[in-house]
């Protein structure tokens, strides 16, 4: 990835305020309800990809397991396993057997198209017992021609612009919501993008 990424004690505390700001919220409570309205009848048992503050730790209360796993635990999760998520190495240390996971942007802005389509792939493939999905990403409406962009903080960030009929999976099916999301902190023409993915 270009660019300087700084995600730093500045960064999270800003994102903090935005995830307070009313539209923030209101949309994504949404997503996360009907995320916990597909896999709460398996009794979710969610392993969080890059859990950042541990937004959706906060929120969901009643998943019956729960795992942050990240590099650093800025959101002093109770149940956090310190590591590098891309490389699927936290395995071993998990407390449970997951069946499902979230990545709220980790992966969609930091990776480009193919890198993060293949590690979806990657992960249902090693983890056999994960039924379901949820990541978000986002786009700016008036640069959605651009594959990065920069955004609040000196960040590189990559944009969820793909066509999805060219991403086709044998694993896992994808179903996508862009919900507009005008924030002080992103500027008034972004747009989420939330893809819920479910095995086969």
């Amino acid at each position: 990835m270009e660019g300087k990424m700084s995600y730093d004690k500045n960064f999270y505390r800003m994102y903090r305020k935005y995830l307070q700001e009313p539209i923030v919220r209101q949309n994504h409570n949404h997503i996360f309800a009907l995320f916990s309205s597909l896999v709460l009848p398996e009794k979710p048992r969610v392993i969080d990809l890059g859990c950042g503050i541990g937004e959706y730790a906060n929120y969901d209360s009643h998943h019956n397991a729960y795992v942050g796993v990240d590099l650093n635990n800025t959101g002093n999760i109770k149940n956090f396993i310190q590591a590098d998520y891309t490389a699927l190495n936290f395995k071993e240390f998990l407390p449970f057997i997951p069946n499902s996971f979230i990545s709220l942007f980790s992966i969609e802005c930091c990776r480009p198209v193919e890198e993060k389509y293949a590690f979806y792939e990657e992960l249902f493939n090693t983890f056999f017992s994960i039924q379901y999905g949820l990541v978000g990403g986002f786009f700016y409406e008036s640069r959605r021609n651009k594959e990065t962009v920069s955004e609040t903080g000196d960040i590189i960030s990559y944009q969820s612009t793909e066509d999805p009929a060219q991403h086709i999976s044998t694993i896992f099916t994808e179903l996508r919501v862009h919900l507009r999301t005008p924030s002080k902190m992103f500027g008034q023409d972004v747009v989420e993008v939330w893809k819920f993915f479910v095995r086969k």
